[in-house]
């Protein structure tokens, strides 16, 4: 994780641990793994499930680094154009996704990649899908507001995320769930 902070660090103009230093693994917060298991349906199983195995949504934290086999299924959306595109998995890599936190940091220069699990192609159907994903979540007391001391956010207009820009109060990386 810490090379991905550093680079986004770099990015933003700001100190290269900005990101690091509020992603350390002896301080609280709610990084977690998850095993997911997807298990091959029968041809009738997948043709009531339609297109869809698990809707279209976001993630919560920073990054999501997705582990897994070379198996289809995975789709993110275009935010120009809005169409549906497989992520072909290749092998030996890691999908790395941006989370809500980012956004909210960056006051949405920084993207969600939003994402969803589709049908597998038909050739590829009579396999079990596995992953591994790491969730990372900045520290529970980190404020979400927009990083200010960004100098690439302030030449851009970034300046104030969904929070900030209604008055509304920002929360802690700990109290998002109740509030997006």
């Amino acid at each position: 994780m810490d090379p991905l902070h550093a680079l986004l660090a770099i990015a933003l103009e700001l100190p290269e641990d900005y990101f690091t230093s509020r992603h350390k693994y002896a301080v609280k917060s709610e990084d977690h793994l998850r095993y997911m298991k997807y298990s091959k349906y029968t041809p009738e199983q997948y043709e009531n499930l339609g297109q869809l195995i698990l809707r279209g949504h976001t993630d919560l934290g920073s990054w999501t680094l997705l582990f897994r086999q070379p198996v289809a299924g995975l789709q993110i959306k275009d935010y120009s154009t809005g169409e549906w595109k497989w992520l072909k998995p290749q092998d030996a890599t890691i999908t790395v996704n941006a989370c809500d936190a980012l956004s909210l940091l960056t006051a949405n220069y920084v993207k969600s990649t939003i994402h969803r699990v589709a049908v597998p192609p038909k050739d590829q159907q009579h396999v079990d899908r596995l992953g591994l994903l790491y969730f990372s979540r900045p520290h529970n007391d980190i404020k979400l507001s927009t990083i200010i001391e960004s100098p690439v956010l302030r030449r851009e207009g970034f300046t104030q995320n969904q929070f900030e820009a209604t008055g509304n109060p920002v929360p802690t990386m700990e109290g998002t769930e109740s509030k997006l």
